[in-house]
């Protein structure tokens, strides 16, 4: 495996916060790469706003950083990059009015130009606590969107019908895995079958925990733990075009105060050839100490992984990975 060394997003220009975590990545039909994440003097600060950087095909250095979403004085976090309808790029995030994380509402602008501009904010859902993490997965005519509420610790699915100038979500109930008494948030999606959807989910108890669907992601089964450490941290999921699942993820059970974000690390990916049954390292990604941590992953056109992250939260790394 060839691995080119973590550089900063953004690598030749200086990010434009002292703070900043979240990450986000689209690979574009041009092999362009574009990134997002959110930013501000720290989290949960009134000034934290959202921030996208485009790497052009071919280029070794990210475009300086463009402010996206500015924060108005309600904070936003946790944007998320993905393509609907042609020609139509989504960058969903939430915004706080009240309480950092329980006071936010899922948030959505649009860019018909490639991620050059963006259009106005529409409120996705209407309910405190309902926020966003990680990408979709297309299904047929249908994006899945993972989204949780940090409430009541729970996991859901916003769907949205890929048809041209489709714009209306429809939420089911965040309740994945209410049965099971474990709290979870921050699902991540890929196929681990023919019919099944696989999700695996962020906890509090030191372990990833996984659910299944084999009927659209309507109704989940199988809610158990993994063997996956988890510090309270995000996670991630790639399905490669072979069909292995990749997973990006902190191999640690430490840390799971939500403060102690210097003990997430190391920062590692795990592999599964078998739909999410059985995981096997690959790779470690950043060894530690200090915070490296909320991955997101993806796969390109050329078939080459990307992976970015928070490095100790004054930058964001990117990793390419020929698998």
């Amino acid at each position: 495996m060839r691995a080119r060394p973590a550089a900063r997003l953004v690598a030749t220009n200086p990010l434009p916060t002292a703070f900043c975590h979240g990450a986000t990545l689209l690979p574009l039909p041009t092999g362009d790469l574009l990134g997002a994440w959110f930013g501000g003097t720290a989290e949960g600060e009134p000034d934290s706003a959202i921030y996208v950087a485009r790497l052009r095909a071919g280029a070794d250095a990210w475009d300086p950083p463009a402010e996206a979403v500015p924060h108005g004085g309600h904070p936003c976090g946790n944007p998320v990059l993905f393509l609907g309808a042609p020609g139509v790029i989504w960058l969903a995030y939430f915004r706080v009015w009240g309480a950092w994380c329980t006071g936010g509402r899922p948030c959505a602008r649009l860019s018909l130009d490639g991620g050059r501009t963006w259009g106005p904010e529409t409120v996705l859902l209407d309910r405190p606590g309902v926020l966003t993490k990680n990408k979709p997965w297309r299904l047929d005519a249908e994006l899945l969107l993972p989204v949780y509420d940090e409430v009541a610790w729970r996991v859901g699915i916003a769907r949205l019908g890929v048809a041209r100038h489709a714009d209306r979500w429809v939420f089911d109930d965040l309740t994945i895995g209410a049965a099971s008494g474990v709290p979870m948030i921050q699902g991540t999606l890929a196929e681990a079958g023919p019919g099944r959807l696989l999700m695996l989910m962020r906890t509090k108890v030191g372990r990833i925990w996984r659910a299944e669907s084999a009927d659209g992601g309507r109704t989940w089964g199988g809610v158990r733990a993994t063997p996956l450490p988890n510090p309270n941290a995000g996670i991630d999921m790639a399905c490669l075009p072979d069909g292995r699942l990749w997973l990006a993820y902190n191999a640690t059970d430490r840390g799971r105060d939500p403060m102690e974000w210097d003990l997430r690390y190391p920062l590692c990916l795990a592999e599964s050839a078998d739909g999410g049954e059985t995981w096997r390292h690959v790779l470690t990604l950043e060894e530690g100490p200090g915070e490296f941590s909320y991955p997101a992953i993806v796969v390109d056109g050329a078939g080459r992984v990307h992976v970015a992250y928070t490095h100790r939260r004054t930058a964001i790394a990117h990793v390419i990975l020929d698998p």
